[in-house]
């Protein structure tokens, strides 16, 4: 789709009634609530209806939170029509892409920013949060865009890949600055620098210009989800001041194109495919991770364990321990007052590809399923129910 301007919400919203009638076998329209002067606020789902939807990652875009971020306009319609393209096919294959065009109509007829700064709004809460309550994302992206009418503030003309310097459970921070790299590099490939941003400099801007605190980047949709679901969270700013109508779409095309072709592989300390967002206590090192055969397994875990994290105790988040130069032992211990009755996958991770000669738990002999890179052994044992004063002590030999 060519852009010869930054389209208006009724253009975009005719494009999208056309895009899913023209697209019925990957896409369907879902209502997901109204904004307060009566517009539907839509989210387009795109995949392959003919493989298993549980075994599929959730991926959600989140676009045009802010009416006067005119950028934000044309990243939607051309993502969902990449997506509808031959190139996107693995894409469609192994996820459920769920595209929010225009999260607050209102604002983008009006042209205002149109959200309280410091909170969630009314609108935000009945829409999206309900989406991701009965979606549960692996991956959010928040398109955001920049320009010089708004607050003479444009970075020089650049563009950022934006992560919230507060998600640092486990390896988070790790992992989403690996990620967001990613995607910089992605839109460097394609000509546009991208800089990669934590929420601080937005923070101290606060703190610091009283005009500047009034409307400045907010992320507490995001903050929300990370909280809720532990997906990973990130916010995009394009610039629709020095870049034309169609560049603002490619760039920001470029870095969303990025995140979901890493939703298709494992990462190197992943067993099973799809977004790294599984290590819900610990570190590389030894884990509490979500437990299931297929990503909605997983997900419905991943939700249950990060509602619980925080019974993990310290040190027991879990424990890892060398006995000696050939054994390891992890100690979990829970004492959460529900338990967690789908269990839990406890991972560790072994220096070398040393031959495992046993593992057991609690003294009993358990199975054990394994992962070799190129310096280490990573091994994962799916426990059945945890329940209050849950202790389990497991030693490997190798």
């Amino acid at each position: 789709m060519g852009f010869s301007s930054f389209i208006s919400y009724e253009e975009i919203d005719n494009w999208v009634e056309q895009y899913v009638n023209s697209n019925k076998k990957i896409a369907y329209v879902e209502i997901i609530g109204q904004s307060n002067e009566g517009r539907d606020i839509k989210a387009i789902h795109v995949t392959n209806n003919a493989l298993p939807i549980d075994d599929k990652e959730v991926a959600l875009i989140i676009i045009g939170r802010h009416g006067d971020e005119l950028g934000t306009r044309v990243v939607g319609p051309a993502l969902l029509e990449w997506l509808a393209s031959k190139e996107a096919k693995r894409t469609l294959d192994r996820q459920h892409i769920i595209v929010v065009p225009v999260a607050n109509p209102d604002a983008c007829v009006h042209g205002v920013f149109g959200l309280p700064v410091h909170h969630l709004s009314d609108l935000e809460k009945r829409s999206i949060l309900q989406l991701g309550e009965k979606y549960i994302p692996d991956v959010v992206m928040d398109v955001h865009s920049v320009g010089k009418e708004k607050y003479g503030f444009n970075w020089g003309g650049l563009e950022a890949v934006v992560i919230d310097h507060n998600a640092n459970a486990g390896e988070d921070r790790y992992i989403l600055q690996k990620m967001a790299g990613e995607m910089v590099n992605a839109g460097a490939k394609a000509g546009y620098p991208f800089l990669l941003h934590t929420l601080e400099p937005y923070q101290n801007l606060r703190k610091k210009t009283e005009v500047l605190s009034e409307l400045v980047f907010n992320n507490h949709v995001n903050g929300a989800l990370y909280a809720s679901f532990h997906s990973l969270t990130f916010g995009m700013e394009v610039n629709h001041f020095v870049l034309s109508s169609n560049c603002t779409a490619k760039s920001g095309l470029a870095v969303i194109k990025s995140m979901l072709e890493m939703g298709n592989h494992v990462f190197p300390w992943e067993y099973y495919p799809g977004y790294p967002n599984r290590i819900l206590s610990g570190d590389f090192l030894a884990s509490v991770r979500s437990k299931g055969k297929n990503a909605n397994e997983r997900r419905n875990s991943r939700k249950e364990i990060w509602s619980k994290r925080n019974f993990f105790e310290v040190p027991f988040n879990p424990y890892r321990e060398m006995l000696d130069d050939r054994s390891v032992k992890i100690t979990v211990k829970y004492s959460g007052k529900e338990e967690i009755a789908d269990g839990i996958t406890i991972n560790f991770r072994i220096r070398g590809t040393p031959e495992i000669k046993r593992i057991n738990m609690n003294d009993e002999n358990i199975y054990y399923h394994t992962k070799r890179d190129k310096c280490s052994t990573y091994v994962f044992l799916d426990l059945e129910t945890i329940k209050e004063n849950d202790v389990r002590e497991i030693v490997a030999e190798f």
